[in-house]
Order: structure tokens, then sequence, then C-alpha cells
């Protein structure tokens, strides 16, 4: 019995810190990626979002890093000036779109459960593959508002999928 209470209360607070971590890892986690799940967040849905993000996250560093390695040995970019200016314009309306989704979302209260998100995500979708072909960062809605395609695991994830 000596034994028992202390291991228990120790068992208790070891615990407590996990879920205090995750639910301080839940709220490190841009809105997007908390709007691709319906209702609560359940502690290994939120580890699996925080490892795809972290994933999402380092490739993307990497990518810059790249970039600057090849800027700071005086190479040019492979890419046509036409194909680097598509792609700056398809980085910018990627981060409109989910700056958008994220007002909508906080502000006006949209759901992802709503119609209405899924038709706007089906939209902004639409438009984007007009302007790049390659793979797409907003992954496109399920159901008869998808074109088909399929997403990347290039960051970030998408934005209002349900």
């Amino acid at each position: 019995e000596t034994y028992k209470l202390p291991h228990r209360l120790i068992e208790k607070k070891r615990r407590d810190r996990i879920n205090e971590c995750i639910a301080q890892l839940k709220d490190l986690l841009p809105e997007h990626l908390k709007l691709t799940t319906l209702g609560h967040l359940e502690k290994a849905v939120v580890l699996e979002l925080t490892l795809k993000h972290l994933k999402a996250l380092t490739a993307l560093t990497e990518q810059q890093h790249q970039k600057i390695i090849a800027l700071q040995n005086g190479e040019r970019s492979m890419k046509s000036p036409v194909q680097a200016d598509l792609d700056a314009f398809h980085s910018g309306f990627q981060t409109c779109a989910k700056e958008v989704l994220q007002y909508l979302s906080r502000f006006e209260s949209w759901t992802p459960r709503e119609q209405r998100c899924a038709q706007l995500l089906g939209h902004l979708h639409s438009i984007s593959s007009q302007f790049l072909p390659g793979p797409q960062l907003l992954s496109p809605p399920p159901g008869p508002l998808s074109k088909g395609s399929s997403s990347s695991s290039s960051p970030p994830a998408p934005l209002c999928a349900p």
C-alpha cells in the first residue's frame, strides 16, 4: 500500500504532463489544420496533425535553404521567367485563399461541414488549377465538387475539406 499511493501520484502527474503538452500542441496548430477534422480533436489526431505540420515546415525550410545556397553560389534558377512568375502568383493565391478561409472560420463562424465552405474551396481550387496544373496546395473537397486531382504532401495542408 505504501508503494501504490506514490506510484499512482507519479503516474497521474506523468499523464497530466502529457495531456498538457498535447493541449499546447493543439493550440500551436494552424487553424486550417484544425479544420481538417470534424469536432473534437483527439490526442492521437493532434499528434498526427503536428507531425504533418512539422514535416511540411521541414520540407519548406529545406527548399528555402536550397534556394539560399543556389543564390550564394551565383546559380540561376532553372525555371523560365514565366514559370517563376506563375509560381509566385500561385503561392500568393494560395496564401490569400487560406487567409480568406481562416477569416470566414474565425469571424463568420463557417464550419467545414457547411456546403458553402465546400463550394468556396472547390471554386478556389478550380481557379488555382487554371494557373498551375501541378500539385495543389489546396485539396479539393470530396464529392461532386472534386475535380479528381489528388492532393500532394507539400505544405500546407488542406484548408476546409471535411
